[in-house]
């Protein structure tokens, strides 16, 4: 009588491995999605920092522009005090020259502060570029996140199915077996004893 026997069906290790592989995926995932949030806070801080100082210089603007009128409008009357008073031509005419080198010194502030007005602008313009991007990377990361799990719900899936189909295997193995032990036996009963 020989025995035979069935070597059982080891199981499968990809399971193991594509769970490991979502699972770092998933790792990978949060991070990207902590760091595009921790950059978009960070951008939009700088974003009302830019807002403020353009306010700020927009405010600056505005009281340098008063003053230059203000110092336009003393140079003329000045000027008015200066026809109309020939005694005191000598002083007048060094205080319309004072006005006038505060206007033009006033004229410069001017355009440091357009100058400076324009450069926060052009700085507020990068910033709100930088944050468009990384709210897209965001966006790109949330669908990334969500392919992702759908890959590892239809992973579960696969892996329930070959659980299912393994244990089917392992009912019609031992089904089989037990066929054929039935089998021997009844070839054992059918075969002839040698006489002695």
């Amino acid at each position: 009588m020989t025995d035979v026997t069935i070597p059982s069906p080891t199981p499968p290790k990809k399971s193991s491995v594509a769970g490991l592989v979502i699972g770092l995926l998933a790792i990978a995932l949060v991070v990207v999605a902590a760091i595009c949030g921790s950059n978009i806070k960070s951008l939009k801080h700088q974003l009302a920092e830019n807002q403020a100082a353009l306010a700020q210089a927009q405010s600056q603007t505005a009281a340098v522009q008063a003053q230059l009128d203000e110092s336009k409008a003393g140079a003329a009357k000045l000027q008015a005090q200066l026809d109309e008073s020939k005694a005191g031509a000598a002083k007048l005419q060094g205080q319309l020259a004072t006005a006038k080198a505060d206007a033009a010194k006033l004229e410069g502030e001017f355009a440091e502060a357009q100058i400076a007005c324009a450069q926060v602008k052009t700085k507020l313009a990068d910033t709100t570029a930088v944050a468009a991007k990384l709210a897209a990377k965001l966006n790109e990361a949330k669908a990334w996140g969500a392919k992702v799990q759908k890959q590892m719900d239809d992973n579960r899936v696969a892996a329930a199915e070959s659980e299912a189909q393994l244990k089917d295997a392992k009912a019609k193995a031992a089904d089989l077996q037990a066929k054929l032990d039935a089998a021997q036996a009844e070839i054992e009963k059918l075969t002839p004893k040698p006489r002695k």
